[in-house]
């Protein structure tokens, strides 16, 4: 996906202009190709909160970028830092260990993350910029009720971005590249 997103990113900034920036959650991983492509490296470690993504991306658009990559946007949801993790931090706060209490503040604890991935969602929409979000995916199915039968069957999903819905809603394209794809 860092390969193919340089790929991108250099033939859009053949028609826009600007630099391209890239935003590396990857442990430097962009780096390997840096002697095929020009780019500018912002490495970007946890936490991956949505508002430390924005103000990641609000930097690189002040600095003149034209194409920004980040790899990867899935740490926003599931990183250290990100949404699942945030979720579960208020309901730790909200109830400790007890169990039942949890339960009944799980879904209220939706709400500061929820909030936080709308800010990015608005501010990056605000950007004048062109950008290129990688995600991780994962193979997903799930459970459905057959009609005829009654029984529960598995369905498959297929691969799916490991990322919010209404983050990949706002996309312009979505490309999947399967494994071994080349």
């Amino acid at each position: 996906k860092t390969f193919s997103a340089l790929r991108l990113a250099t033939g859009i900034q053949q028609v826009t202009g600007g630099d391209i920036y890239f935003v590396d959650t990857e442990s430097r991983r962009a780096l390997h190709y840096a002697d095929r492509f020009r780019f500018k490296h912002i490495p970007f470690e946890a936490p991956f909160g949505s508002l430390d993504y924005l103000v990641a991306l609000q930097h690189c658009v002040k600095q003149g970028a034209g194409v920004v990559i980040v790899d990867s946007m899935s740490h926003e949801h599931e990183g250290p830092g990100g949404m699942v993790d945030l979720q579960e931090q208020i309901v730790t706060r909200m109830a400790g260990d007890d169990y039942a209490k949890r339960e009944r503040v799980k879904m209220l604890a939706w709400a500061e993350p929820k909030a936080k991935r709308r800010q990015l969602i608005n501010g990056i929409l605000q950007l004048n910029c062109n950008f290129i979000f990688c995600f991780r995916a994962k193979n997903v199915s799930k459970p459905v009720k057959n009609p005829q039968t009654g029984k529960t069957e598995v369905q498959q999903m297929g691969y799916m971005p490991i990322a919010g819905e209404e983050f990949v809603f706002e996309q312009t394209l979505n490309a999947l590249l399967l494994p071994g794809a080349g």
